[in-house]
């Protein structure tokens, strides 16, 4: 049986992110939205780099949040009522898992935006700014010699035309990802005419810093560049040398880029914790450069009602009327689930309508939610 027996096209509260952009919606939290929304638009308005914390308890709609603005269409439309240049957005998951924890960052940043999407943009950014311009942009944001080297290799000496074709430069581009990558071996260095390099992490930093700080250079290609980091609150899991390198590193990262990057800390409130205790986990390195905080906030009763309605609307068939009976069963069921999250509230629904499924039960109401109460977890 499927969910067109409740009228609905789909599962409005699956909790499963959609993979397809145009399945990504919003739905909620429109003071959050509001907000998120205008440190993007100040971004793109703005020069200089900032960190802001999204702060909420789990399941308030950080993760979504860094889902919807990298992966839908809607950075494009902000950029278009501004008439600026194209955005950038990724998101990237703390490293927790290995002992090099800012390689591994590295990795995931190229992960999700790949050295074949970075080489391509390079391309077209040399079209609206003279290569020797370029080269001096790259001098002067690399700082380094290795890296600026580097670069010179990887944008004006491999042939666009032929990168991705068996010969040189799909042999030289192959040694390079592992040279970026840490994979170096005495072949790879002697095919690229390199030193040892990218294993240390202010190289690294320099690294990621010239990438952005030369695609966003005077918003002439990217107008910003912002980076989504998921499920920060884990750095308390990592050993204490590590979770320092890691703050340490973001600290240079970003002094390193001081204009067009905007990092979003993406931190979970965890139990007995108040805002005042975020300077223990983002520690001196990250605590004076992270200045700015936008709450997520569980919604209210009539928000959660909002919600629910709104997100059902969307996946309603057309002509038909919505499962449930009426608002008041919505209140009951969000006033008997304790604190309200969007997650929450996305899980005990979706409980509801299986269950209405395989009772077939076409309309719910409150005679029908009390029969399942044992079936939702959540229900106090």
């Amino acid at each position: 049986m499927s969910y067109k027996f409740l009228k609905l096209e789909k599962n409005p509260f699956d909790l499963v992110q959609p993979l397809i952009p145009k399945d990504m919606v919003w739905v909620g939290i429109p003071k959050v939205k509001k907000k998120i929304e205008k440190h993007i638009r100040f971004s793109i308005k703005t020069s200089p780099s900032r960190i802001v914390v999204n702060f909420g308890s789990y399941g308030s709609g950080k993760t979504h949040a860094s889902l919807y603005f990298s992966k839908t269409n809607r950075l494009d439309e902000i950029r278009t009522e501004l008439g600026s240049s194209r955005v950038k957005s990724i998101k990237v998951t703390l490293p927790r898992t290995s002992n090099d924890i800012v390689q591994e960052f590295l990795r995931s940043f190229l992960g999700q935006y790949s050295l074949e999407s970075i080489y391509e943009d390079f391309q077209n950014l040399r079209e609206v700014i003279d290569d020797d311009e370029l080269k001096k942009i790259i001098s002067t944001y690399s700082n380094d010699a290795t890296i600026e080297k580097l670069f010179n290799k990887f944008i004006f000496d491999m042939n666009r035309e032929t990168i991705f074709d068996d010969g040189v430069d799909e042999n030289m581009f192959s040694a390079m990802k592992n040279y970026i990558f840490g994979d170096s071996t005495k072949a790879t260095l002697k095919l690229l005419d390199m030193p040892l390099g990218l294993k240390n992490d202010e190289q690294i930093a320099n690294f990621l810093g010239t990438i952005i700080s030369c695609i966003t250079y005077e918003k002439k290609y990217y107008a910003s560049f912002i980076i989504w980091l998921d499920e920060f609150e884990d750095i308390d899991t990592v050993k204490k040398n590590l979770a320092d390198r890691f703050t340490t590193f973001l600290r240079q990262f970003i002094d390193k880029t001081p204009n067009n990057l905007m990092i979003f800390l993406n931190f979970t409130q965890k139990a007995f914790m108040d805002i005042e205790d975020l300077s223990l986990y983002l520690g001196e390195a990250l605590t004076s450069r992270a200045k700015v905080k936008i709450d997520f906030e569980n919604p209210t009763l009539d928000e959660a009602v909002a919600y629910v309605k709104e997100l059902s609307e969307l996946y309603r068939i057309d002509g038909k009327e919505l499962p449930f009976d009426s608002d008041e069963t919505l209140k009951y069921i969000l006033e008997h689930i304790g604190n309200l999250t969007t997650r929450k509230i996305n899980e005990t629904f979706s409980i509801i309508l299986e269950m209405a499924l395989i009772e077939e039960k076409e309309k719910i109401d409150k005679e029908f939610v009390d029969s399942i109460q044992d079936t939702i977890i959540a229900w106090e």
